[in-house]
């Protein structure tokens, strides 16, 4: 009986493994430009048809920017194209070049990174949903940096198997969950980079603090791993500039230097509020490439997320 159960589960992730895989045929069988048109045009089409998703990104500009839900909407319809376009740069990601690099991405404060890296601790680069972090950390792989990213493995084998397979495919280390404590360690020991995604917390064991004003749940794993390993944090964010080009920046490295014998609770707390308070600064400034869509002060239900 628990086998019929799942069958129309199974139908539900195929189909999404179907529409992907259709999204990768059309993102690559057009020219850039032609790409990001389709995608703005079903990306069109997804406002208008998806009401809940439509109101919850309204929604949440309307928090952040603390103005009335109406006056978010023309964000939101932006942030749903901003999503068509991260989808076409993800299926395009094997495509994509040194000379796509130089000739599209500015580079702005890796002296950051560098600087943390000398420190021989490697560095936690953090980001959150917002412009093409995906992009970021394949883009740090091509130039040669040692990058893992920690990622959410996927219900269905097939759709977890082409993610990281596109992860992958230019030189960035997947971690996965089911065995991310582990090789997290092991990527800071060998002075690599690891990137985590710091806004929305799956796991229920976050820490609840004020994200523009409403309490939430957010990750308290980038400020325990800094305190045992002495790996800085370092905030990253790759945003989209004019639809064709990228800004990638690193921010300053968050202070998580603590006295020997300090609260160890009252230091996580701390540095997440240093975290929360950068990231509140990026999604602010660009709500319509923050992607969520869904209520995000609403405990997540699954983690269905590219």
């Amino acid at each position: 009986m628990g086998s019929l159960r799942s069958y129309p589960v199974v139908k539900y992730y195929m189909f999404f493994y179907i529409l992907y895989k259709f999204g990768y045929f059309l993102a690559n069988a057009f020219p850039l430009r032609g790409a990001y048109w389709l995608a703005e045009r079903f990306s069109d089409a997804q406002y208008l048809l998806a009401k809940k998703d439509r109101d919850a990104v309204a929604g949440n500009i309307s928090i952040v920017l603390k103005k009335d839900i109406k006056e978010c909407y023309s964000l939101a319809h932006k942030a749903f194209r901003s999503f068509g376009l991260y989808l076409v740069d993800f299926f395009r990601i094997p495509r994509l070049t040194k000379e796509d690099i130089e000739k599209r991405v500015s580079k702005q404060g890796f002296e950051h990174i560098d600087n943390a890296l000398k420190k021989g601790k490697g560095a936690i680069v953090l980001t959150c949903h917002i412009g093409s972090w995906e992009m970021g950390g394949v883009v740090m792989a091509m130039l040669g940096y040692d990058i893992s990213g920690v990622v959410l493995n996927h219900r269905h084998t097939h759709i977890n198997d082409f993610f990281v397979r596109q992860r992958e495919c230019k030189g960035m280390k997947v971690i996965t969950v089911s065995s991310v404590m582990k090789r997290c360690f092991s990527a800071l020991q060998k002075n690599g980079m690891l990137a985590l995604v710091g806004d929305r917390d799956f796991t229920n064991n976050g820490i609840m603090l004020d994200f523009f004003g409403v309490p939430t749940s957010i990750p308290k794993g980038p400020a325990m791993l800094s305190l045992k390993t002495g790996a800085p944090i370092v905030p990253v964010f790759f945003l989209r500039d004019k639809k064709f080009n990228y800004r990638f920046i690193y921010d300053k490295p968050i202070d998580t230097k603590y006295p020997e014998g300090a609260d160890k609770d009252l230091a996580i707390k701390d540095i997440t509020k240093k975290v929360v308070s950068v990231m509140e600064k990026y999604v602010k400034e660009y709500p319509e490439q923050w992607l969520v869509f869904r209520k995000f002060w609403e405990a997540p239900v699954d983690a269905f997320v590219i």
